[in-house]
């Protein structure tokens, strides 16, 4: 196998993997995961490989640009935020690693539950300022928890919320899931609907880019009235102005989201959507790491490599994107 470089952006690749690589005659080289589409581009000029690990967006025209590109692999599940795939793929192998991180991501959303509800950022932000607060928070225990898209995440989520805190959890999906009813979990026709009957909505749902962004819009929002949100899927599922107003009035008591609808994110000053002023006593907002503990990073790292031997052997990638 001769030697072909692969460029990996943003999130740290386990050095074991790299090293598996280089075994195979593959070089590895990491660049900043903050990069424009241009900067994709000239990282990429020569590249025979592409891990997508960062917050980057690459539209369908970049391919043509990179005749020596043959893999593409993106370090997650739902890669159509983040790069779009060309009507004809020709000789590029796009692959993914789909599910490897649905139990870190369900994890730091019960995180961020803990956090907006019981105002633990809030508080200890609060301490650092000399601010010392003893008024009382509502508690997940026992509390109605609605999740937006029961996939590998949405059910992890489930699980975790039934079972530490014994949540009585409703949701809503895309399409039926009736095997969920015997879990004990309640379907809601609309995600109005779901938003009415709960104390706490979790956003876990698939982004597709023009097609359910705003899914939790203003009419959601004053659904969910007293509530907290949690979003660990795209921002752009929730409506960023319905967001910003609904926690100014203080309808909707708590948010936290990971990510933001700018990667990396801007100043107050220059935010258009007038959240990033809000932090911490309304919304707690996180950089796109929801998925970044380190097994999870190890199993997309594991799954990536397979893919890239795969194609340099001429075999068929085990996770291709359908």
């Amino acid at each position: 196998m001769s030697q072909q470089k692969i460029v990996v952006t943003g999130a740290t690749f386990p050095e074991a993997v790299t090293q598996r690589l280089h075994a195979r005659g593959l070089t590895v080289v990491t660049v900043a995961g903050n990069l424009d589409e241009e900067g994709v581009v000239r990282e990429l000029d020569g590249a025979w490989g592409y891990v997508l690990g960062g917050s980057e967006r690459i539209g369908k025209e970049a391919w043509r640009r990179l005749p020596e590109l043959k893999v593409v692999c993106f370090l997650g599940t739902g890669y159509s935020t983040f790069l779009e795939l060309p009507e004809d793929r020709g000789p590029v192998r796009f692959t993914y690693t789909p599910h490897a991180n649905a139990v870190a991501v369900a994890e730091f959303g019960i995180g961020l539950m803990l956090d907006v509800v019981r105002r633990i950022s809030t508080r200890a932000v609060g301490v650092g300022h000399g601010r010392w607060n003893e008024d009382s928070t509502p508690s997940l225990v026992g509390a109605k928890l609605g999740i937006v898209g029961m996939g590998h995440i949405g059910r992890e989520v489930a699980r975790m919320a039934k079972g530490a805190f014994g949540m009585d959890v409703h949701y809503w999906n895309r399409t039926p899931r009736p095997e969920l009813s015997d879990l004990g979990y309640t379907a809601a026709d609309t995600v109005k609907d779901l938003c009415a009957q709960v104390d706490v909505l979790s956003v876990n749902c698939d982004y597709e880019p023009g097609g359910n962004d705003g899914i939790v819009g203003a009419a959601e929002l004053a659904a969910l009235d007293g509530g907290h949100l949690v979003c660990t899927s795209r921002a752009e599922l929730v409506d960023p102005t319905a967001l910003r107003d609904a926690l100014r009035s203080g309808s909707l008591k708590g948010a936290a989201i990971d990510g933001y609808y700018r990667e990396p994110t801007p100043t107050a000053e220059d935010d258009p959507y007038g959240l990033i002023a809000l932090v911490p006593d309304k919304i707690t907002i996180t950089p796109h790491c929801a998925y970044l503990s380190t097994q999870a990073i190890r199993k997309m790292a594991d799954m990536t490599a397979a893919n890239l031997l795969a194609v340099a052997s001429g075999e068929h990638p085990p996770y291709e994107i359908p």
